[in-house]
């Protein structure tokens, strides 16, 4: 029983992580690749860079380049993360 419970409370904190997509401002196509002061704009961390949403809690789960065509083409980076906060206690979803 204790073991059922265990697992319960570890799946329902799993499922309790925020998650949060975020992209950079357009680029050139041939712009250079981002750096540690590019800023990103998430819904839920807001304006930051990549060590500031590291130092807030968040991973990075991905970074990927995405194509922009609205009034010509472009280049932004789209970042995934996740917020770590919730795992701090050492457990990893």
């Amino acid at each position: 029983m204790a073991i059922g419970l265990i697992a319960a409370l570890a799946a329902s904190a799993a499922s309790a992580a925020r998650v949060d997509i975020c992209y950079s401002e357009v680029e050139a196509p041939n712009a250079a690749p981002p750096t540690s002061a590019t800023r990103f704009t998430c819904p839920q961390a807001g304006v930051k860079t990549v060590q500031q949403l590291a130092t807030a809690g968040w991973r990075i789960i991905k970074m990927t380049p995405v194509t922009v065509s609205s009034g010509g083409f472009g280049v932004r980076q789209q970042l995934l993360i996740r917020d770590d906060t919730l795992f701090a206690s050492g457990f990893d979803a």
